[in-house]
């Protein structure tokens, strides 16, 4: 079975990047290597979302609206199952054709945005967390506000700076490697390759 590598973190903290460039680096190696987005999104709850949206009166595309309704507080337990019927049915057999599955955004982001859009309580956010598929690697890239908001302007400072410290709850709630990506692509690339090859059997 392959290992799965998961890249977390706040949005333009440079997953898409890095999952590009490990992806380049291990095909290059003649690894047997899947990138993907799946572990981002919902499986057998896809067509509730539109559902969702018109009842928060989010938009139809981007983030929905931040949640003050008592009842879609419980939408992180159907969320909950959804990921595990997810991971079982597709994720699991990736990893069963792969040498390495790259995950661009895992369960835990899903975990974290619920949270901050206020669709998953605050009490149970450290309980649950835990509960979630793991990655074989799971690796959170860590940057500033002001350090997002130079790769691209699609957010609030104030939203990332919330997203910041939910992502800081999350790295001391599991077991996940904390990567410094506020300098260059290629120093964040490095860091990652030298942590992945130090502790894990990849060649």
């Amino acid at each position: 079975m392959g290992k799965l590598i998961s890249l977390s973190g706040v949005d333009n903290s440079g997953k898409s990047t890095q999952s590009r460039l490990l992806l380049k680096y291990w095909k290059e190696k003649k690894k047997k290597v899947k990138a993907t987005e799946f572990a981002f999104g919902y499986f057998l709850l896809k067509p509730f979302i539109g559902f969702l949206r018109k009842a928060t009166d989010s938009p139809k595309t981007g983030p929905v609206k931040r949640n003050n309704n008592p009842l879609f507080k419980l939408w992180f337990i159907p969320a909950f199952f959804d990921i595990w019927i997810g991971y079982f049915l597709h994720l699991r057999k990736l990893k069963n054709k792969y040498d390495l599955v790259l995950c661009d955004r895992f369960y835990t982001d899903i975990w974290v945005n619920l949270l901050y859009y206020g669709y998953l309580p605050n009490w149970a956010f450290n309980t649950f967390v835990k509960l979630l598929p793991r990655a074989d690697i799971p690796l959170l890239l860590s940057t500033t506000p002001e350090r997002a908001l130079k790769r691209e302007r699609e957010f609030t400072e104030t939203y990332y700076e919330d997203q910041i410290k939910i992502y800081q709850r999350l790295g001391k709630q599991i077991n996940i490697y904390i990567v410094d990506a506020n300098k260059s692509e290629t120093h964040t690339f490095k860091q990652i390759i030298s942590y992945i090859e130090n502790h894990e059997n990849i060649a």
